[in-house]
């Protein structure tokens, strides 16, 4: 199955994206345009711009190797305790409910069953094009020819 990123992160992605663009735009314009700018960052970089460079290297692949390491073992960790804690609860609560269903056979049975012994129907033989009436147990029968005299 693959992931699915929804549209509204998709969104904030080119958003941030667009803001990260319209700022590196404006440094390079200030380093281009300003000639103090451009003159304390030739000295900032020209002095330890070796070493920042590889300070800031350095911390970015140490940091990013340690969060991608992390991760990884959170991840195998997680799936591990998914499939030997989870899996056996889950199968064992739906194997119960499954069990106490009824098989399709016993559903058919029981469906063929009630159609084939209408006790409630009564037919009327008088005409073939009438439709069965429901027959009313005798106490209903009663209580309504005692109502209608």
């Amino acid at each position: 199955m693959k992931p699915v990123t929804p549209s509204s992160v998709k969104i904030l992605m080119v958003v941030e994206a667009a803001v990260v663009a319209f700022l590196a735009y404006w440094i390079l314009s200030e380093y281009a345009f300003n000639a103090y700018f451009h003159d304390y960052v030739d000295h900032l970089l020209g002095t330890r711009g070796t070493t920042f460079t590889a300070a800031i290297g350095l911390g970015i692949g140490l940091a990013g190797s340690a969060i991608a390491a992390t991760l990884y073992r959170n991840l195998q960790h997680a799936r591990s305790r998914l499939e030997t804690i989870a899996t056996p609860k889950i199968r064992g609560a739906v194997e119960k409910i499954l069990s106490s269903l009824p098989t399709v056979e016993e559903f058919q049975r029981a469906s063929v069953a009630k159609i084939a012994t209408p006790s409630a129907m009564t037919l009327s033989s008088s005409s073939q094009g009438t439709a069965p009436v429901p027959a009313l147990p005798e106490n209903e029968q009663r209580k309504l020819s005692d109502t209608k005299s």
